[in-house]
């Protein structure tokens, strides 16, 4: 029972728990006192802050229930910019200026702890009105009688935000405590306003373990019960918020180390006083609604945080501004004109249009005030600035040039909203500048970025404002417009909107729409326009672009860009994996070599971004296959290279995608993308995308191709009944640019443009424009350019518990300016004098603090860089002498040519004594520091921050910062003058020895040019003189020391010695001879070794020696042929080819300088190469001595230092065989050389192994000769090399790497060693061309598959074919019954040539006219064909046609067709495209895997057995004759044709076939007679061998 009543006892008083609920209302006036300290900064004893404070009386009664009056009694506002906590807060003027009105009442609803609206007279500004609201921000609790615990989701200034209660009762104090703390990191809805920030992203994976940005605020009250509730007894509230933008970490056994710059710091205190009975007597105004709790923004962006301004009159101080700028100079850059041109943009912000209009109105006649308000009016980016642009274009008043710097700065930095996105749509809509195409691309393509922009700042994003351009997809569409297309396609993809994602894929192969109505390029032009909407909808994307990737009928191209796209979305492990998976039996090599390099790429990354796609990689490499790896350049290839530096959170990531066809040399498309990282935010900074196509076939295919041959061709192609030809190509090239992810240009190159680069060049124009040109110069011109750019401008806006704003931004301002005069004189020389000065100064501004248009207390960090090069050049160039000379002449000395300066300050000002801002540097240079160490390098808690901090008692240790400051000056030699760099810095590293203090403080360097102590320098020259001429401008006679003294001849002998020995063991001395090498058991000093890392050239991973013997030289060539320098000067016995001398000019005449002189002597294949100084008493000499020996092997030998005696280095070239393989090996040996040298090539091998492991190369730690390095290249095969290198200390290699052209050293052994230019042109086609050849019984593909077939007898059959619709040429060929010799036939233009034999000799007809075999030469009308006799066999040229050579003799023929035409051609040669695994197509596209199926396809076959090609079979379709015991109650017909006898014939030869068959029920009816291309429609039910004829005989009554 007494438990019972315990518990009812507790209930009772559980139930009348006291009301927590602040009590406000009744006739009393509750009277607090109120200061808000606000702090900027680090907040490190002993470094400078900036702040403000603000002091006064609340005062609060109650209006109306649940409504309240808040009055402020007695403001006072204080700023703070000096060292703390010594340092003290100032009075400001500011009080009186803001007194009236912030001593104005407000009214606010408050109901249960909660504010409701605030309501304000119309006097009251938006500003002071958020101070309110800071104060009422305290009042505001969500308190919950039954819980003391607990979390919500509490409004308040700074928005709804998550927020946690504690509450407490102190029941011997009467009193009850409550703490609650605000997350701002974790907010539903945040009040903020960016500017600047649309294009930069946040890298969630670079802030998981720091955020770079955060803030929290805690507010702690104090409550005492009344008899009507309880009163607030005090509040006080702290807030920080914190941006770390380093993040250091130290090795295991240590911390990690969070660099934080709190550069806010909030302190509010409201302190109860007393009860007045008076209460507050609102205005006499109306009192209109002002919104509720939350912060309103008003003007904060319109005003700098640079500077502070008080703006009286907007368009009188924009005169002054401008009347100030034209005064200065263009040539120079005065140190306030960054300031002045960024006080310019904030008072145009105040200035409406007519203002705008009214100065421009004014100064548009005057240029240098029309170039300032021109730049200045796009960084406004206001709607007046706006709608002074569209006005004054439209009226005529803007140039072309103009109107594009303008527009195209205007759409980035016009703030983006309804309003102005309506300006602009007028403006990129209207008539002048749609008619105008460059004009409307970029304004259509602004548009797209004016909405992104909007919608990137915006929670909702109305789909209405791309209506406009959904409709024009529809009716371009209709119109098959296609130029229009892409560039609706572009303006979609600017925009990035999901809701276009139903009108792109209209034109992509997804959901069952039609490829051909979509040409290619438009294809690719809709995957690419994905990208943007990939980031705000993955998972949409994902959906489009995983259809065309999967789908491997559709063209590589589309599905390597579609991939592309796809890691735009960040694609899951899971998913990842699943495609690489699916890649295992990819039948396209271009695909699987870009992704597989793509794959292999990221597995090498280390960004945190890539992590996760990193490690989905690392697992997918290896279920793809590693040949895959092995494919040469001409496949295509992705590139990434990416940096993370996890200490400064900064990083950078690039990435390159090669979309190749092996069509070409050039690439089919390369879209290359940079991506930049800061503090936690990730930007697309550029990117670039290039296509092509078609382009390369443009300029090099004849233009006088005969429409005649078309019917010819297309009667021969009749016979091929299945038979597709391909889309001819339209010779287009595209280029698009994207900055900070939106495409701001792109342009196309069709074959208009080409036509009329083509005039251009060839009519005329150029050779006149460059007359004009010169002449301009010759009369003089002068050019001079200045441009103020507002590079940056990025802004952070948030209110504060207090209710002011805070700003985190970024400004940064560029000037250059050029001055340029250019002067040609025409005499029989032509002389150019130009001189050049060039100036650039750039000011970079990062301030945190608080902004407001009346007070502005911030932590400031300012760089800035100046640079100014002068230069005066005056160029002679004589083409009949071969006589070039290059003066320069010296600028007036000193030249302060850099100087950069970076210092962090604390800046606090306010309106009313806008010249009297206190601007404190953060590292003062006395510093009052605690003895603690502990106390140094620990934080300062946010609580002790007051101005009533008292340093400790005990007396403070005096330390100082001690600044650097040092000079460094290097002398130019020879030049005159000195180079100096001048140092000054003083950092807070004696607090903190980390990288934020190392920034912090104040940092100059200064590069000066200064005049050098001695003579004058009037200029430095550089002449030239080629041919005979070069002996008489030698300034230095070139002479040696005696060789007879027993020094030398000491020296000489050495060197004989060395370089016999060399030549001992040179290398073979020809690529083709037999000379061996072999493995034998013992060592040598000439040994190549390798180790287990590295594969010997026999295959196996054993270590051996390679040696390599050769025939021995006679004694007359080794003693005789390469002697030093010094003992056989070539000089003596012939004169220079070429003389180079580079000098100084001094007043004093004396010679300084170097002149370079070469010789060659021809009979000995023998070059020197000599430099000397030529200052009389100098004796330094280069000597560079090198010989070819029988052409493959070179020795060289370059000496230096006084009479070339003091260092040395050798290099040996040598060529020969090792087994059938050629083989190549270069050496380089370092007799002696600088010790500067040897300590730096130490320290670059330490980065070796790490680059080796970049690019794949296999190392070995194997020791190798000192002071040496070697190359060894062994040719495997044509198009596989094995390379090693070796160096003292380590062993690279690669093996069977993969070139992308064929090395074809066994054709050009048919020429002459002397017969250069053939050699040169066979290398050049077998680089670049593709070829077909047939030797005895095998045939080699273009892609180099080989294979063995029967040949049918008597029909021709497609070798090769241009298959698209041009049908450029064919070639056939066909085996005779007789002799059975296989005869070529080719066909292109207006002739028909036959190849053929007869008595075993090589016959050619030309349209049925046989050539006189003793003289085989023709040369088309046209130029573009010709037919010669080559070596035993005949050769046709026809590069414009697409055949490049067509080679036909005896034993074997060889068909090149030129780069252009791969992938275009078909035939039984393939289709030159590099895709192996798709090699047997059959002329309807079926891919086949039968050989002989696919060969008997490129048949022509005759109609009837009377037919005049005497071919006797025909393709059709056979019926399986054996029956299977499954199939019983079936028939079987042929998915294949087979080729068989026609009727009337029977065979006299056959072989057998595998092929599929598809079966039907036994009582189906088949009409044999169909088309035989929907055979291969056919579900493929069994594969069985059928009988194909290759050899028919008819009989007499066939028909």
């Amino acid at each position: 029972m007494r438990t019972v009543v315990v518990a009812l006892t507790m209930a009772l008083v559980a139930s009348q728990h006291v009301n927590l609920v602040p009590e406000l209302a009744g006739t009393q006036t509750y009277v607090y006192k109120y200061e808000a300290v606000l702090f900027s900064g680090l907040h490190q004893e002993g470094l400078a802050s900036a702040g403000i404070k603000m002091n006064s009386k609340v005062l609060i009664s109650a209006a109306s229930e649940n409504t309240f009056l808040l009055k402020l009694l007695n403001p006072q506002l204080f700023e703070y910019s000096g060292i703390w906590p010594t340092d003290a807060f100032v009075a400001t003027k500011l009080t009186l200026e803001l007194a009236a009105q912030l001593q104005i009442p407000i009214k606010f609803e408050y109901t249960n702890g909660v504010v409701g609206k605030v309501f304000a007279p119309s006097v009251v500004p938006t500003t002071v009105i958020n101070l309110h609201r800071g104060i009422l921000n305290i009042f505001q609790l969500n308190l919950k009688k039954t819980q003391n615990i607990y979390e919500v989701q509490e409004d308040g200034v700074q928005g709804i935000c998550e927020t946690q209660y504690l509450i407490s009762e102190d029941e011997g104090n009467n009193y009850t405590t409550i703490i609650k703390s605000r997350d701002l990191t974790l907010c539903s809805e945040r009040i903020m306003k960016d500017v600047g920030l649309n294009y930069i992203e946040k890298c969630a994976e670079c802030q998981k373990r720091v955020k770079s940005l955060s803030g929290a605020a805690t507010y702690s009250y104090i409550m005492k019960p009344t008899p009507t509730g309880v009163m607030i007894i005090e509040a006080t509230v702290q807030e920080i918020h914190q941006f770390t933008p380093l993040y250091e970490i130290h090795d295991a056994t240590q911390m990690e180390t969070r660099q934080d710059l709190y550069f806010q710091y909030f302190r509010q205190t409201l302190t109860f006083l007393e009860i007045m009975v008076s209460p507050i007597i609102p205005i006499s105004a109306e009192y209109l609604p002002c919104g509720a709790l939350q912060y309103e923004f008003s003007t904060e962006t319109l005003w700098s945080p640079i500077q502070l301004m008080r703006i009286s009159n907007p368009q009188a101080q924009i005169v002054d501004a401008l009347n100030h700028l034209a005064a200065k100079k263009l040539g120079n850059i005065h140190e306030d004109v960054h300031l002045k041109f960024i006080q310019l943009i904030q008072l145009m912000r105040f200035a409406d249009v007519d203002d705008i209009e009214g100065i421009w109105s004014q100064f548009k006649n005057r240029l240098n005030c029309r170039k300032w308000i021109l730049d200045a009016v796009p960084a406004v980016g206001t709607l007046a600035a706006l709608k002074f642009i569209k006005k004054t274009f439209l009226a005529g008043e803007l140039s072309f040039p103009e109107f594009t710097q303008v527009l195209l700065a205007t759409v980035h930095m016009v703030t983006a909203n309804l309003d102005t996105i309506k300006t602009y749509s007028g403006l990129a809509l209207s008539h002048k500048v749609q008619e105008t195409p460059v004009l409307r691309k970029i304004a259509m393509l602004g548009y797209g970025t004016m909405i992104s922009r909007y919608c990137s700042g915006s929670l909702e994003c109305p789909v209405e404002l791309l209506r406009p351009f959904h409709e024009m997809v529809i009716q371009a569409t209709a119109k098959a417009d296609i130029a229009e297309i892409i560039l609706i396609l572009k303006v979609l993809g600017n925009a990035g909107h999901p809701a276009s994602i139903k009108y792109i894929t209209k034109f992509l192969p997804v959901f069952g729409n039609q490829i051909p109505l979509s040409p290619m390029r438009v294809q690719v032009g809709a995957i690419l326009a994905l990208k943007a909407i990939a980031k705000k909808e993955p998972k949409l994307v994902q959906n489009v672009v995983l259809q065309i990737f999967i789908n491997k009928d559709l063209h590589p191209e589309l599905r390597m860009v579609s991939w592309i796209v796809l890691f735009e979305t960040k694609p899951s492990m899971g998913l990842v994996i699943t495609l690489a998976r699916s890649l295992q039996n990819e039948p396209n090599l271009q695909v699987g070599s870009l992704v597989y390099s793509h794959m292999k790429a990221l597995t090498r990354s280390t960004h945190p971004e890539f992590a996760l796609i990193a490690r989905a990689s690392r697992v997918a490499i290896r279920i793809l296959s590693p040949k895959l790896d092995k494919l040469s350049f001409r496949y295509s290839k992705a590139f990434v290279l990416d940096g993370y530096e996890v200490p400064l959170m900064v990083g950078a990531a690039s990435s390159a995608f090669i979309i190749n066809d092996v069509a070409t040399i050039l690439p089919r498309a390369v879209v290359a993308k940079t991506r930049a990282y800061l503090a936690g935010a990730a930007a697309d900074v550029l990117e670039v995308g290039i296509r092509t196509d078609g382009i390369q076939e443009a300029l090099l295919k004849s233009p006088l191709l005969n429409e005649d041959r078309l019917p010819r061709m297309k009667q021969i192609l009749k016979a091929l009944k299945t038979f597709k030809a391909l889309p001819k190509k339209q010779p287009l090239g595209s280029i698009y640019v994207k900055v900070l992810g939106q495409e701001i240009a792109f342009a196309n190159i069709d074959k208009a443009v080409l036509e009329k680069a083509t005039q251009l060049t060839t009519g005329g124009y150029i050779p006149g424009l460059a007359g004009e040109a010169l002449k301009a110069m010759q009369n003089g011109s002068a050019f001079q350019l200045s441009k103020p750019l507002l590079l940056t401008e990025m802004r952070h806006i948030s209110p504060s518990v207090a209710g002011v704003p805070m700003e985190f931004s970024l400004y940064a301002v560029a000037l250059a300016a050029v001055n340029l005069k250019v002067q040609a004189i025409m005499t029989p020389p032509l002389t150019e004098t130009m001189s050049l000065a060039h100036l650039m100064k750039t000011d970079t501004f990062a301030v945190v603090g608080l902004n407001t248009g009346f007070v502005q207390a911030a932590f400031m960090a300012k760089g800035k860089v100046h640079t100014f090069l002068p230069l005066k050049v005056e160029a002679k160039f004589d083409i009949t002498n071969a006589h070039f000379k290059i003066e320069a002449f010296p600028a007036v000395l000193p030249v302060h040519s850099l100087t950069a300066c970076f210092e962090t300050v604390a800046a606090a000002g306010n309106i009313k004594e806008v010249n009297a801002e206190r601007i404190t540097p953060i590292v003062p240079k006395m510093v009052v520091m605690k003895h603690s160490q502990e106390t140094l390098t620990s934080r300062i808690s946010p609580g002790d921050l007051s101005e009533s901090v008292i340093p400790p008692s005990k007396e403070p240790e005096l330390r100082t910062s001690v600044p650097v400051h040092k000079t460094l000056c290097s002398v130019l030699p020879h030049t005159g003058v000195n180079l100096c760099m001048e140092v000054m810095s003083c950092d807070a590293t004696f607090i903190k020895n980390t990288t934020l203090y190392n920034m912090i403080g104040q940092h100059v360097v200064h590069i000066n040019i200064v005049r050098a102590d001695g003579p004058a320098v009037e200029g430095l020259e550089l002449e030239v003189q080629l041919g005979p001429r070069a002996a008489k401008k030698l300034l230095k006679e070139i002479s040696f020391a005696d060789t007879n003294t027993p020094k030398v001849k000491n020296v000489l002998q050495k060197l004989r010695e060395i370089l016999e020995a060399e030549q001992r063991n040179n290398i073979s001395n020809s690529f083709f001879n037999y000379n061996k090498v072999f493995y034998p058991q013992s060592t040598s000093s000439h040994s190549i070794s390798s180790s287990s890392s590295v594969r010997s050239f026999n295959s196996h991973l054993s270590k051996v020696s390679i040696f390599i013997t050769t025939k021995s030289l006679s004694s007359g060539q080794s003693n005789e042929s390469f002697k030093p320098v010094q003992s056989r000067f070539l000089g003596d016995s012939v004169p220079p080819v070429v003389a180079i001398i580079g000098r100084v000019v001094r007043v004093d005449h004396k010679l300084l300088g170097y002149q370079l002189t070469a010789y060659l002597d021809r009979p000995t294949s023998r070059v020197q190469i000599i430099v000397v100084s030529i200052a009389a008493k100098d004796n330094w000499k280069m000597c560079a001595d090198g010989v070819l020996f029988r052409k493959h092997n070179f020795d060289a030998r370059i000496a230096w230092g006084a009479e070339c005696q003091q260092f040395a280095i050798t290099i040996n070239a040598e060529t020969g065989h090792q087994g059938p393989s050629p083989m190549a090996y270069f050496k380089v040996k370092c007799e002696k050389v600088p010790k500067m040298i040897t300590t730096y090539a130490k320290s670059l091998s330490e980065y070796i192994p790490t680059a080796a492991q970049m690019i794949g190369l296999a190392i070995s730690n194997e020791k190798n000769t000192e002071s040496q390095i070697g190359l060894i290249i062994l040719v495997q095969t044509q198009r596989t090399l094995d390379i090693i290198i070796k160096t003292p200390t380590m062993t690279l290699s690669v093996l069977n790497l993969v070139l992308p052209v064929a090395l074809p050293f066994e054709d050009i052994q048919s020429y002459p060693e002397n017969d250069v230019p053939n050699i040169i042109r066979n290398l050049y086609i077998e680089a670049n061309s593709a070829k077909c050849s047939k030797v005895r019984n095998t045939l080699t593909t273009f892609n180099h598959k080989q294979y063995n077939f029967e040949i049918p007898l008597s029909c021709y059959q497609v070798l090769v074919q241009d298959c698209t619709s041009e049908h450029k040429f064919i070639v056939l060929m066909k085996k005779d019954d007789i002799f059975e010799q296989e005869d070529l036939n080719i066909k292109m233009a207006d002739i028909d040539v036959n190849m053929y034999h007869q008595k075993s000799a090589v016959k050619v007809k030309m349209n049925g006219t046989e050539m006189p075999t003793n003289n085989i030469s023709y040369q088309h009308p046209t130029g573009t064909i010709r037919i010669e006799q080559k070596g035993q066999g005949i050769a046709l040229y026809a590069p414009g046609h697409g055949l490049q050579e067509v080679y036909y003799s005896s034993d074997k023929w060889m068909i090149y067709v030129v780069d252009w035409m791969k992938g275009q051609i078909c035939g039984l040669c393939g289709k030159a495209d590099g895709e192996i695994r798709q090699e047997y197509r059959t002329p309807s596209g079926f891919l086949t895997k039968s050989l002989v199926s696919f060969a008997h396809s490129w048949v022509l076959p005759a109609e009837s057995c009377r037919d005049a090609s005497q071919c006797h079979m025909r393709l059709e379709t056979v019926k399986l004759d054996n029956k299977r015991s499954d199939r019983l109650a079936s028939k079987c017909y042929s998915v294949e044709p087979v080729l068989r006898c026609l009727p009337g014939c029977h065979p006299i030869r056959t072989s057998h076939i595998t092929i599929g068959f598809y079966c039907l029920p036994s009582n189906f009816r088949l009409n044999t007679s169909a088309n035989l291309s929907s055979n291969y429609e056919k579900t493929e039910d069994l594969r069985e061998t059928a009988e194909a004829h290759i050899a028919c005989q008819c009989t007499e009554e066939c028909v």
